[in-house]
């Protein structure tokens, strides 16, 4: 038929068959029940004498009547009764359109056709009977052989071919006779409508490929062009607006349109191009296609719109192929536009081929809702964009919903959510106005419904979120596991044709997907048989038993792009009763790898635990691995809980290997609470056991944690010592991922050391390692690590640079609490630029995540630096309450070093408000939890702080005698205790001892690479040159030291320093 603002075959009188499709494809269901309800009235009545005519009519009125005691739940057999009545309005429409001919005795010869489709209705009815049928009991009983029957007739319905009524239509009006004009008994006269239907208002995304269409066409002649793609990508709309394009106009005066939707033949077809090009009937005779090949004017294109309802029907294609090679003229042009990815042949198409269209980018989508709808663009319609796969026709609908005003964005993505593509439509039934009847034209045409088999592997391909691997090997892998008879290339070689599937090349490996409104279509609406389900799981499990180790590369170069369909296919098989040992293997393996990448699952090992009761070791490995996924989330008193009740297991099984394993993995939860008596004691009970299975990788992570507690401890040594044995046992077991992170702990102890050279090559060298492991986590910590060196080294742009970096790959793996971690670092970059507003911004986004993965610890440490930030801003109110939560918080978490600071920090809130004696108490407190906590370096700044403390008192002795106490303690405490000694020995005036102190102070600070130190000591020395009126040296320390804070971005100091220099000025009269 002749599309939308196209010419029928005949009058309204003597509509064909097609328009007659047309017709009922565009009503609403109401309309289409009374439409057909009057056509079969009528045809009984009209056509009695013909026989099984009024047979026909009979039933279908009976159907119509039994339609409303169906059960309006009962979608699938409402959907087949729409099928019969718009199947039915066509045929009966023909039967009037022939019995209105001049030859209408060509009746007779469709007798077997008539009974065959009165056989196929006759048993409809008896199904549609017993659905309505009060009898619960029995339609319960018979519930599975209604769902066989239902597919079948509706099967039937669909392969019912209406080829014959409308080729004996087209040869009763070609063999007729034409009427005289003025003849009472004359055919009404041809209403011709455009040859081309209107511009498309709109077109959106698809520049490119009209730019290319409109090349061909301008540049090369004749050019002949296929618009290829799934359904709803908008290929009409193309075609239309090249046709419409001004300057193609100017070129092709003739041009035509015809949409091959509804011509079932290829002589329909034919007609239909006749009626394009006002051939009238009297020129319509046995030479019709000689007639229309010469009637085509110069420079003409001919659009063939929907190509495929004719291409799809396999027994056609010959004499298709045939009638496509008669339209290579010297002076045609030809578009066609058809679902799938493969060109009809006989056409010598135009170079470079058009690639078949695809779904629209982001912003496309984004800009055509814009232009279509008026309804604002928020978060559910973001939502259901990318749901649909920014599918244009999908997008279109939703513009068309939202406008009608029946329902909110809100509303609708909940629907989408419940039905998907069912619940896209705008009232219509045609495949324009409905997505699900757009969907089921390419999944039960022709080529899909030739080998049933191929709908099948296309429901299995449906189980599949992430689609299925392009590679030939992988291809090869699942044909192995699929029952006889089933042709998996075949079937995915005609499922790509049609556009059900293509291939996605944007990851790392091409991909065979369906969009997501395709998929699901399949898994709403087709049934996988349980031979396939059964293949499809037992494909995934062995590809997942082929990789244990998740630090592999070849496993890394399949299993991430693998993991969600694993997860269905695994949790599927629980859910069916389908595990067992072999899918608990699977289970744990699949659990690990998702705890690897940085998504830790629990739901598929939890289904494993419950489905290999009885099997003490087996039960005892899926324990342990659930325990790893709650101590990847934080969730440490069920992490504890698994590990133990894994341990019971292991020991009832006798694993002293998956003992040693438990036993690990709890001395972990013991260092994660700070429990570090107990960790010690579970990482040295493990090696024992690790030793005794003869595992050197798990010795190897064994010793590697006693390195960590050594460094909880502050046993510097002891963990150097644990660190280096950890990475020649990780080494000796091959273990990249193992010697990365025994690295990354030597980095840190380095970092501890103050080695800060060393800790930089450390923790490039991890990044290396982890990279070669494909440990994204592991290289998110040692990015994060070498801010930390660059923040010690005040080289803050490479800091900033890393805690970015490093928080963006701890979001890519899902760690919140890593990604909090160097938002925290981030803020004190800031707070060390006296960027003041952006430092208490990441402090608190810190918190917000913390809280979020419930980190009481984390959380503790951010609202600790917000402290510092209200301490900077003389806030001391909300300093004094910062740093008081925080040690609530820090002691709730068993967290003695971070409450050890808190306090630390409310004495510098005491100092700041003068509270001399409260800063005294808060100082020396610190300094107990310090020592508790083994840090030298916190209670070191303590006994500074105290001395602090008395030089405000002007106990001078006493601040003297706390200062020199440090002076061995560590280098950074000395150079500290050095400047507060300089203090000191200004207040007593003994200038020389203070110049010799600020000169020192300066050395080690420079030597450090703290630049702020360096300023600090630089400033006083140019004090004490001022005192000794030795004004140059004032001035030349005054102007070196505003320098040094300017590149520390301390503008108080270069303020302090600038001022210090008008006081030289004043002494030297320039005013």
């Amino acid at each position: 038929m002749v599309a939308h603002g196209q010419p029928s075959l005949l009058s309204a009188n003597h509509s064909t068959v097609s328009t007659a499709s047309d017709t009922a494809l565009e009503s609403t269901t109401a309309n289409l029940v009374d439409t057909t309800a009057k056509l079969a009235k009528d045809v009984g009545e009209m056509l009695k004498s013909v026989p099984y005519v009024k047979a026909v009519a009979g039933i279908i009125s009976q159907i119509i009547t039994i339609r409303d005691e169906i059960n309006t739940t009962e979608e699938q057999l409402h959907e087949l009764i729409d099928k019969v009545l718009r199947r039915s309005s066509v045929i009966l429409q023909g039967l009037l359109s022939v019995e209105r001919s001049p030859n209408k005795e060509m009746l007779t010869h469709i007798e077997s056709r008539l009974q065959n489709y009165r056989n196929i209705l006759s048993g409809i009815f008896c199904l549609l009977q017993e659905t309505a049928s009060k009898d619960i009991f029995q339609r319960i009983v018979n519930r599975k052989s209604r769902l066989g029957d239902l597919e079948k007739y509706r099967r039937l319905i669909d392969d019912y071919n209406t080829d014959f009524l409308t080729d004996l239509l087209l040869q009763a009006h070609i063999s007729g006779q034409p009427q005289e004009s003025g003849s009472s008994a004359a055919a009404p006269p041809f209403v011709f409508k455009p040859v081309l239907p209107p511009a498309p208002q709109l077109m959106i995304g698809r520049d490119q490929q009209k730019s290319e269409v409109i090349g061909a066409f301008l540049d090369q002649w004749p050019a002949r062009i296929a618009i290829l793609g799934a359904g709803g990508m908008g290929k009409t709309t193309l075609a239309l607006s090249v046709l419409h394009e001004q300057t193609v106009a100017d070129r092709y005066p003739s041009r035509s349109f015809i949409s091959c939707e509804g011509t079932p033949s290829v002589l329909s077809l034919i007609g239909e191009i006749a009626n394009a090009l006002r051939l009238p009937l009297a020129n319509r005779d046995v030479h019709l296609l000689d007639t229309i090949l010469s009637s085509f004017p110069a420079n003409s294109i001919l659009c063939l719109d929907n190509f495929e309802t004719l291409w799809d029907n396999e027994p056609m294609r010959v004499e298709l192929g045939e009638f496509l090679s008669h339209l290579h003229l010297p002076h045609l042009g030809l578009i066609i536009t058809m679902r799938g990815t493969q060109r009809p042949s006989k056409v010598s198409w135009s170079k470079p081929l058009l690639t078949p269209l695809k779904s629209l980018t982001g912003d496309d989508s984004r800009r055509m809702f814009e232009q279509y709808c008026s309804h604002p663009l928020e978060e559910f319609v973001e939502k259901l964009l990318n749901a649909v796969d920014v599918i244009p026709l999908a997008i279109s609908l939703i513009c068309s919903m939202l406008d009608e005003g029946r329902e909110s964005s809100e509303s609708l993505w909940s629907r989408w959510m419940e039905v998907q593509s069912r619940s896209l439509e705008n009232g219509g039934t045609d495949r324009l106005s409905n997505l699900d009847t757009s969907i089921r034209l390419s999944v039960e045409g022709p080529r899909m419904r030739a080998d049933p088999k191929t709908i099948d592997i296309l429901a299995m391909l449906s189980m599949l979120p992430d689609g299925f691997s392009d590679h030939q090997t992988a291809k090869e892998d699942l044909k192995r596991h699929l029952p006889a008879g089933y042709s998996f290339l075949e079937a995915l070689r005609t499922i790509r044709r049609v556009s059900l599937v293509h291939v996605d090349e944007t990851g790392e490996s091409p991909r065979l997907r369906m969009l997501n409104p395709v998929r699901a279509f399949c898994e709403k609406t087709l049934v996988l048989p349980e031979e396939l389900r059964n293949s499809i799981t037992s494909h995934y499990v062995e590809m997942i038993g082929k990789f244990w180790d998740y630090t592999a590369p070849n496993g890394h170069a399949i299993i991430p792009s693998e993991l969600n369909n694993l997860y269905v296919v695994l949790m599927q098989a629980w859910k069916a009763g389908k595990g067992g040992s072999t899918i608990a293997r699977a289970s744990i393996l699949f659990t690990g790898w998702s705890r690897y990448l940085g998504n830790p699952v629990d739901e598929v090992i939890s289904f494993a635990i419950e489905g290999v009761m009885g099997l003490p070791e087996l039960m005892g490995d899926c324990n342990r691995v659930l325990g790893e996924v709650y101590y990847c989330r934080g969730r440490l008193d069920d992490a504890e809980a698994s590990f133990n009740h894994a341990t019971q297991l292991h020991r009832q099984a006798h694993s002293v290997l998956g003992e040693a394993n438990d036993i690990q993995n709890l001395g972990r939860v013991y260092l994660l609470r700070n429990r570090l008596d107990d960790a010690e004691a579970s990482f040295n009970h493990a090696v024992q056991l690790h030793r005794q299975a003869h595992d050197a990788l798990g010795e190897a992570n064994d010793i590697q944690k006693q390195g960590e507690v050594y460094l909880r401890q502050n046993r510097v040594d002891e963990a150097e010592t644990s660190f280096e044995r950890a990475t020649q046992l990780h080494r000796q077991s091959r273990s990249v991922f193992g010697e990365a992170y025994d690295i990354q702990k030597l980095g840190e102890v380095y970092l501890r050391r103050n080695r800060l050279d060393d800790a930089e090559a450390s923790f490039e060298r991890a990044i290396q390692l982890h990279r070669q492991s494909h440990s994204v986590l592991g290289e998110a910590y040692d990015i994060g690590n070498l801010g930390k060196v660059y923040l010690r080294q005040d080289r803050l742009d490479d800091a900033e640079a890393s805690f970015k970096r490093a928080a963006e790959l701890h979001r890519h793996s899902h760690d919140v609490i890593g990604e909090a971690t160097d938002i925290r670092k981030l803020g004190e970059v800031y707070l060390r630029r006296n960027m003041l507003d952006d430092a208490e911004a990441s402090f608190e986004h810190a918190t917000q995540l913390h809280r979020q993965s419930h980190s009481v610890l984390g959380e503790a440490n951010d609202i600790q630096n917000l402290g510092k930030v209200y301490l900077r801003r003389d806030r001391l109110d909300d300093a004094e309450a910062s740093f008081e939560h925080a040690a609530q918080l820090h002691r709730q978490s068993h967290s003695v070093f971070g409450e050890a600071n808190d306090v630390q920090n409310l004495g510098q809130v005491y100092l700041c408000q003068d509270r001399l004696d409260d800063a005294e108490t808060s100082f020396k407190r610190a300094a107990h939890l310090h020592r508790q906590a083994h840090s030298v370096y916190g209670e070191a700044n303590n006994i500074q702080n105290l001395g602090e403390v008395y030089l405000r008192k002007y106990r001078l002795d006493d601040a003297e005698a706390f200062f020199t106490d440090r002076l061995m303690m560590d280098v950074l405490g000395e150079v500290n205790d050095i400047g507060k000694l300089g203090e000191v020995y200004l207040r007593q005036y003994r200038l020389d001892e203070v110049e010799a102190s600020c000169e020192r102070a300066a050395q080690f600070y420079q030597q450090l690479h703290d630049v702020l130190g360096e300023s600090n000591a630089i400033q006083n020395l140019g004090k004490v040159y001022l005192r000794h009126d030795r004004l140059d040296d004032a001035e030349a320390s005054c102007e070196r030291g505003a320098q040094l804070h300017r590149q520390a971005h301390d503008v108080l100091g270069e303020a302090n320093n600038i001022q210090s220099l008008g006081a030289v000025f004043l002494r030297r009269d320039r005013l």
